[in-house]
């Protein structure tokens, strides 16, 4: 370093040491701090320093402009941090000599970190507090520069005791005046500070941190933010955070102060002061986004998003980081799916199968004639068929709305080729009746169904793994069995994946993996909200069935009432008097629930209101077999009314069940409501669907009035978003939605479509990113894949 620049850091420390000891009143600098910044950032633009403390004082003398015109709790926080950051870069000659203590070496100036190391390369993170910063996915630098903060606290407008008004959230500056003070046990451990704030007088209340009574000392000043109370004309506040005004440090008032999700053992100020020292000490990231998209959507650097996210200037700036930051993991995520698409999709002589006429030949077999849906979605599969890239199709339809017909159309047009098909369900109990189905829909045209899961007699299975394997049957319907090492397809040409939310991860790629390239087809009842859609079936045509089967109604909904359910039972008895059947539907937490919850609702109904019915009661810890003989005694008639569990969602088909009573419905999801009223839709006669809830919140009665009010599925799933959020939804996290750092499906729905439209084109031009400027999109993808992304 050139010795104008010595010199320069020499005065400038010198000047601000000073302007912090006059109590930051602009009258160390003869023309003004502002003035003396705007000089250091000159003189040091053309020194030989490193890039990253070049801008740092070139942001330091842009965040001082007007300094004459702030407040003084506004001009420390600027001095403090002018002072480390000269400190940091000056070199021996420029700082004082301090002596060391005797037999102590002196402390060495922190050295530079990387993105990549531990945690414990910070100041202040040993192993016990390293791994309680494990505990929220914290174990890198970087990974603590990515930890955005949950919300932002407005410290800017900083009251005193005076100004309070009874119930204010607020921000306080008080002095301790008296030592603190525990309160009775009798009335829970608090601590209780008398403190004094423009010349007004006071108390802190600290409830379940009687702590504090003995760690603040009288005169010490403290920026707290907490609830007003104001009784008797006594001022008092609840505190919810506390910081003490360090004079060497950054004021915690005037600012715009982050929160953090944070941990046991790990508090607000601790995260603070690692993320600030993280964001001196780390070299930031090359941004990997082409300049081209930085510019055309107005996204700001990669390097500035990381530090105004953590230390924003003002909230429009804090929120164009997040959005920045937002962007860039929903682009990654884009690009991965467009990766994916890209391979599946590319062309292969294999996949391409002779469709001419076959819509016409199972039309012939069929006893309905198929909605305009039907047709429309039957015409998008059997281009699918004929083309010469792989299919890779999601078909949404609500329950009955004839999915299965459209998955026949696809097995046959393998069947004809004389190759295989395979259709996968979630359950023993949607597989045995899709294999009915599907035999009444082929056995016309002489294809063969063959039934293949887990439960079956091990002579039957090993039979029929056999045929499969000889490639002596042409379509196999199964549940997770047929994804087993022990399963072997002689020539796999489609497969069919039915209620794709219900599995775990990657169970329908490692299907896909039984065929070369096999055609691809997932089927859902489970309406998925757009956004969802985007960020989990990203790689996927999408068909609708908007339609349902002439003749079908939808359900009549209606809310009771816990202590009403009596009207409930009368009406069931009314309807099975007229020779319908109905289901009522039990709540269960988890699976040793479900068994008792459901067997004593059985037993009272049995014994009370339902007394004289024919009940059956089905749950999942019934042995396979027994569950399956109670289904078909339902089906067949020769039950009633079913009591049962979640396990009928899907794949029950019982046409003569019209009425469904559904038990304490406020535990259930709005998607997972709307797909149990509609085991009662498969026939011409009025179904009735009756929630029974026990709730008195006004919020858990709003969200059941939805279904009361609309049967469209995508606006009740939409419903069930916004009010549960996407990591709540049922099956969304089977399905694949990864665990963002920072973006939301339901905040930044504009930046998903951005992002996907971006990533979508660069993959179309450059499938590989083999091309120079996309090189460093590959890391981008590696961490989109890197996680919990089965469609990836």
């Amino acid at each position: 370093m050139d010795q104008p620049a010595i010199t320069t850091i020499r005065r400038a420390l010198r000047v601000l040491r000073s302007e912090r000891r006059r109590g930051c009143e602009d009258t160390a600098a003869p023309n003004g701090i502002e003035q003396l910044l705007r000089h250091v950032a000159g003189v040091l633009g053309s020194a030989s320093i490193p890039d990253r403390a070049r801008d740092a004082i070139r942001r330091l003398e842009r965040d001082a402009r007007g300094y004459a015109d702030l407040p003084p709790r506004r001009r420390r926080p600027l001095i403090t941090r002018g002072i480390q950051l000269l400190e940091a870069i000056a070199p021996p000659s420029a700082q004082p000599e301090r002596p060391a203590a005797p037999g102590r070496e002196p402390d060495a100036p922190p050295s530079a970190l990387t993105w990549e190391d531990p945690v414990t390369e910070l100041s202040g993170v040993g192993p016990a507090r390293a791994e309680a910063l494990k505990r929220l996915g914290i174990r890198t630098v970087g990974d603590l520069l990515l930890h955005c903060p949950v919300r932002y606290e407005d410290r800017r407008q900083v009251l005193t005791l005076r100004q309070l008004k009874h119930g204010q959230s607020a921000v306080v500056r008080a002095k301790v005046r008296r030592k603190g003070r525990r309160s009775s046990p009798r009335r829970g451990a608090a601590a209780i500070i008398p403190v004094s704030s423009g010349g007004a007088q006071g108390e802190l209340l600290f409830f379940g941190q009687p702590w504090w009574a003995r760690q603040l000392e009288v005169g010490e000043e403290l920026i707290v933010v907490g609830t007003a109370r104001i009784e008797r004309g006594e001022v008092s506040i609840v505190v919810s955070e506390c910081e003490r005004v360090d004079g060497d440090g950054p004021d915690p008032a005037g600012v715009i102060v982050p929160v953090y999700a944070s941990t046991e053992g790990i508090s607000q100020r601790m995260v603070r002061k690692w993320a600030r020292q993280a964001l001196e000490r780390c070299r930031m990231p090359d941004d990997p986004l082409p300049g081209r998209i930085v510019e055309r959507r107005n996204l700001m650097a990669l390097a500035e998003a990381i530090r105004e996210v953590h230390l924003p200037a003002n909230l429009p700036r804090q929120r164009a980081a997040r959005h920045r930051l937002a962007y860039q993991e929903l682009f990654a995520l884009q690009l991965a799916l467009a990766m994916r698409r890209s391979e599946v999709c590319r062309p292969d002589e294999r996949s391409s199968l002779a469709v001419e006429g076959l819509a016409e030949e199972l039309a012939c077999t069929l006893p309905f004639q198929p909605t305009g849906a039907q047709e429309r979605v039957m015409e998008e599969v059997l281009r699918d068929l004929a083309a010469p890239e792989p299919a890779h199709r999601l078909i949404h339809g609500e329950v009955g709305s004839g999915k299965t017909v459209v998955a026949a159309l696809a097995m046959a047009a393998a069947a004809r080729a004389g190759r295989q098909a395979a259709m996968m369900a979630p359950t023993e109990v949607l597989a045995e009746q899709h294999r009915e189905s599907l035999g009444e829909l082929l056995g016309p045209l002489g294809i063969e169904v063959v039934l293949l899961t887990a439960g079956m007699d091990a002579e039957a299975r090993a039979a029929a793994e056999l045929a499969v394997a000889r490639g002596e049957v042409a379509c196999v319907v199964g549940t997770h069995a047929l994804f087993s090492d022990r399963i072997e397809f002689a020539d796999l040409a489609v497969a069919v994946v039915d209620e794709q939310h219900r599995f775990g991860v990657r169970q329908r790629a490692r299907l896909s993996d039984k065929g070369a390239r096999p055609n691809v087809f997932v089927m859902s009842a489970t309406p998925i909200p757009r956004t969802l859609a985007l960020a989990v079936y990203g790689d996927f045509d999408v068909s609708v069935i908007d339609e349902l089967p002439p003749g079908r109604k939808r359900p009549e909904t209606r809310l009771l009432p816990d202590d009403e359910r009596d009207r409930a039972w009368e009406f069931v008895r009314e309807r099975v008097a007229e020779g319908r059947q109905a289901y009522v539907v039990c709540p269960a937490i988890d699976a040793s629930e479900e068994m008792t919850t459901a067997a004593a609702t059985f037993g009272e109904l049995q014994d009370g209101a339902l007394s004289g019915l024919r009940l059956g009661l089905v749950h999942g810890r019934l042995a396979p077999d027994e569950r399956h003989a109670i289904m078909e005694r339902f089906r067949v008639g020769q039950i009633d009314v079913l009591v049962a569990t979640s396990l009928i969602e899907v794949g029950v088909n019982v046409p003569n069940a019209t009425t469904i009573v559904i038990l304490d419905a406020e535990r259930f999801g709005l998607a997972q409501l709307h797909q149990l009223r509609g085991r009662v839709a498969r026939a011409s006669w009025q179904p009735h669907c009756l929630l029974v809830s026990g709730t008195s919140s006004a919020e858990a009665l709003e969200r059941l009035a939805v279904l009361t009010s609309t049967a469209d599925g995508f606006e009740i799933a939409e419903q069930d978003l916004l009010r549960r959020g996407p990591g709540e939804l049922d099956g969304v996290r089977q399905s694949g939605l990864p665990e963002m750092r920072i973006a939301s499906i339901l905040a930044d729905t504009a930046a998903l479509t951005e992002a996907r439209e971006d990533a979508f084109a660069i993959i179309e031009r450059d499938p590989a990113l083999q091309d120079p400027e996309h090189r460093p999109l590959r890391d981008l993808v590696e961490q989109a894949r890197g996680g919990n992304l089965w469609t990836l």
